[in-house]
């Protein structure tokens, strides 16, 4: 399922960026938001295939782990044109100024597709230190999302709840997850041993979780986080 989660995932961000150039009332320009979605499909799309010709578990890439540490090519490709550019990040904060907050949580709730690996943990097929740890926490935490997604559509949990609630959600993720993967690598970190290995998280189709679709989620939990951080704070800035 995870080449269909990465399509709903983008599916959903193009989606915002239309609704929010349709319904702002404040003109914004989001061609820049736009270009930079398609920079990130470009990404997902690439690191898939790389994924489906086995790159990521060839002894060649195997070798330069840690020291090429992939996950963080993903957040730099995500990251560095909001760094780089105003009109990105204009666009962005207005999106989320724009959407109903119980829709990211609607979101998050797609990651009770861990039940996937839970399944396929249950049947030997994918690593169990790794389940436990990482994959049933954000099972939890994508249950969660329903209830939350419920708070907020009825006006019972506020924005900086929200907000706390969105940091939960990456730090489920940040850093266990790539030291986790590392360490079921074969190598001289290598920690967890039975199989199957960590090389099970990293085999296509599995691959395009940890290279894109998981990084999306995060990084719109911070996003949303981000922007409702800004927002609490412009009214203590405005009385100093």
């Amino acid at each position: 399922m995870t080449p269909v989660l990465l399509a709903v995932e983008l599916g959903f961000l193009f989606f915002l960026a239309r609704r929010c150039e349709r319904r702002a009332g404040v003109p914004v320009v989001m061609a820049p938001v736009y270009l930079f979605l398609v920079w990130v499909t470009a990404y997902a799309i690439l690191t898939s295939v790389l994924g489906a010709y086995g790159l990521y578990v060839s002894e060649a890439m195997l070798r330069l782990y840690p020291a090429f540490w992939l996950q963080l090519v993903t957040v730099a490709v995500c990251v560095l044109p909001l760094v780089l550019f105003a009109q990105v990040r204009a666009g962005m904060r207005r999106i989320v100024d724009v959407t109903p907050l119980h829709w990211f949580a609607w979101f998050h709730a797609i990651r009770i597709t861990a039940l996937g690996t839970a399944a396929k943990t249950a049947s030997g097929e994918f690593p169990l230190y790794f389940e436990l740890l990482v994959g049933l926490p954000d099972l939890a935490f994508g249950l969660s999302a329903l209830w939350v997604a419920h708070l907020l559509k009825h006006e019972r949990m506020g924005a900086r709840g929200f907000l706390w609630w969105n940091l939960l959600g990456a730090l489920i993720i940040v850093p266990s997850a790539p030291v986790l993967i590392q360490l079921g690598l074969p190598g001289p970190l290598q920690v967890f041993t039975a199989l199957p290995d960590a090389r099970a998280v990293m085999t296509y189709p599995m691959s395009i979780a940890p290279m894109i679709g998981v990084p999306l989620f995060v990084l719109v939990n911070l996003w949303v986080a981000w922007r409702l951080w800004e927002r609490q704070r412009a009214p203590a800035a405005a009385a100093e």
